[in-house]
């Protein structure tokens, strides 16, 4: 039942009213504090996407920093090498494998001797052949490996007499995809023929010897000036000077180029040494480097390197004086003390007036010889308990005598 009254009225409306106004009071501070929260959120997303992006966009600076830097160094390490592959002083170099042989082999009579390996490791160190050149890269006549210094009545090789070819096998020079050149085994059998081992040790010195064939190429810039004598002060690209090389990856080194120019010619010294400490011999005496073979290394053989060809451009030059000739565009250069030379020139200047840089090509040809040894003792053990020889107070075994008055019945 409602009250009616006036004053009660009255009363219920400021009741409604003021209880209207704490919930709407509430109502508003609910949204207040959401509208807040919503701001705060708001910005603290905004603040974390501009940090992502800031990060994002580093990441990729340093993306593409790293990038650049690989692909410079890329280029250097191509180029560093493409220059280190005509370096060095050595060609075909050769080793004994450890343990290959053994260093010292026991054998008995009557006992049928093991046969052991003599392995030998064969590299090329230089810079010929490329993969260009020779057969299917692998080089023209590489050469042969020999194996000498023992008796052949007590070593017995497989095959006899120990030779192997280097020919075919993979010995490429030195290449930008293989910078350390190619490398190979050369195995020999062999066992010995006690029959024939009248000692109770035999210490022979094995000597490997590859004999190979060879190629030195140079390249260096030279200055070519056509009016050297002008007294016209005028600028010059380049001055004609002397040139120092380092090695090209090979036994024979082109050391140095001297020039002269003169105004209808200019002359090049062109100076070859032999840097690989073994020996160089010509290129028709290659046969005689068989240790097995009748014919023996002569002194007109030895210390000559072939001159095959020296162009500039296009032009290939007259040089001399040469060992078996006077002049000519081939010949050998006599070594004296392991050095040489010959001198070159250059007549065509080619229509130019002016002075000019231009690639000097060398190209030497020669048979080497490099060698490696192993020393090897061979021990005849005894059977049995031995005994004394009336003759020579020995327990060893004594020649052309019965095995019954060596050691009794």
């Amino acid at each position: 039942m409602i009250n009616l009254k006036p004053e009660n009225n009255q009363k219920n409306r400021i009741f409604l009213v003021r209880r209207n106004s704490k919930s709407f009071s509430r109502i508003k501070d609910f949204f207040d504090h959401e509208n807040s929260w919503n701001v705060s959120e708001r910005s603290e997303l905004a603040h974390n996407s501009l940090n992502f992006r800031w990060k994002r966009l580093i990441f990729v600076l340093f993306l593409v920093l790293l990038i650049s830097i690989s692909g410079c160094k890329g280029k250097k390490d191509v180029k560093k090498a493409l220059e280190e592959i005509r370096t060095g002083t050595e060609g075909i170099v050769l080793n004994f494998l450890p343990n290959a042989p053994p260093a010292t082999i026991h054998v008995e009579k009557g006992i049928p001797p093991e046969t052991f390996d003599v392995v030998l490791e064969v590299k090329n160190k230089g810079a010929y052949p490329q993969p260009d050149e020779g057969i299917g890269g692998l080089g023209p006549l590489l050469g042969k490996v020999y194996l000498s210094g023992y008796d052949q009545n007590i070593l017995v090789f497989t095959p006899s007499p120990p030779v192997a070819e280097l020919t075919g096998r993979t010995l490429e020079g030195k290449s930008t995809i293989n910078p350390n050149g190619g490398q190979d085994l050369v195995v020999f059998k062999v066992n010995v023929n006690v029959e024939n081992l009248n000692v109770e040790k035999y210490e022979p010195i094995l000597l490997a010897t590859a004999c190979y064939n060879y190629f030195t190429i140079a390249g260096p810039s030279v200055c070519i000036d056509p009016n050297p004598y002008s007294t016209v002060k005028e600028k010059k690209v380049c001055e004609v000077q002397d040139v120092t090389l380092t090695n090209q990856g090979a036994p024979i080194a082109v050391t140095k180029i001297g020039e002269e120019a003169f105004a209808t010619k200019t002359q090049f010294k062109i100076t070859v040494k032999n840097v690989g400490g073994g020996d160089v011999i010509k290129r028709e005496a290659f046969e005689k480097c068989n240790p097995f073979g009748s014919d023996k290394i002569g002194r007109e053989d030895i210390d000559k390197v072939y001159l095959y060809e020296v162009k500039i451009s296009d032009k290939t030059l007259d040089c001399g004086p040469f060992a078996e000739g006077n002049k000519g565009k081939q010949g050998y250069i006599r070594l004296i003390n392991g050095e040489g030379f010959v001198i070159c020139e250059l007549r065509d200047y080619g229509g130019s007036k002016t002075a000019y840089t231009t690639p000097l090509r060398i190209w030497l040809s020669y048979n080497y010889i490099n060698t490696a040894e192993r020393k090897l003792q061979i021990k005849m053990e005894t059977s049995g308990l031995g005994g004394v020889s009336p003759e020579s107070g020995s327990n060893y075994p004594q020649p052309n005598i019965p095995i019954e008055q060596q050691y009794g019945p």
